[in-house]
């Protein structure tokens, strides 16, 4: 090899110019189970047969992740502090997903410090014999959602999709390069 410092570089050179670092892409988790209950909202929400929701930050305070409960479900949402009619739910279809039971960690897809989309693994049951609650087990997913502004982001991925979590990382990415 004639020259092995300029192929180093010039191969340093491809990986620093690879998109995603051109992008910027950073990720942040937030951890559910260390965010804390509105328990403001105990009286409220006993009243209507559900327990007070946990309301979590996300990264840069725009954003805010809030889980509430029905009798037998529970449900997840993002949305925004300075637009409250900016609501992304976190789960598909009732038919495809009648009970779900969600993972602790929800992943922030961001560009410049600034979160365009979520990432968040969700199990889905059928109801149980008698319709009150969690029966079989049906799938499990990452649901893809983009943030304002990403709203084409939206994708389900199959947690037995090989390598599912960098498929769903890849999908948020690609709708920011796609803008």
């Amino acid at each position: 090899m004639r020259h092995p410092f300029a192929f180093v570089l010039s191969s340093l050179c491809l990986v620093l110019a690879s998109p995603a670092r051109a992008q910027d892409i950073t990720f942040a988790f937030t951890d559910l189970k260390n965010c804390p209950r509105d328990t403001s909202m105990d009286k409220d929400a006993e009243e209507e047969g559900g327990d007070a929701p946990i309301i979590c930050p996300g990264p840069g305070g725009g954003y805010t992740v809030t889980e509430y409960y029905s009798a037998y479900d529970i449900y997840r949402r993002i949305s925004l502090k300075d637009d409250t009619s900016f609501d992304v739910s976190l789960r598909p279809t009732k038919e495809d997903c009648p009970v779900g039971s969600y993972g602790d960690k929800l992943e922030w897809r961001m560009k410049g410090g600034k979160p365009f989309a979520v990432i968040q693994r969700l199990t889905c049951h059928a109801l149980n014999e008698n319709g009150t609650g969690p029966g079989k087990r049906l799938a499990s997913y990452l649901i893809v959602k983009g943030l304002k502004g990403y709203g084409a982001i939206d994708a389900v991925v199959n947690t037995k999709t090989k390598d599912a979590n960098e498929k769903a990382r890849s999908i948020a990415d690609e709708g920011l390069r796609g803008r």
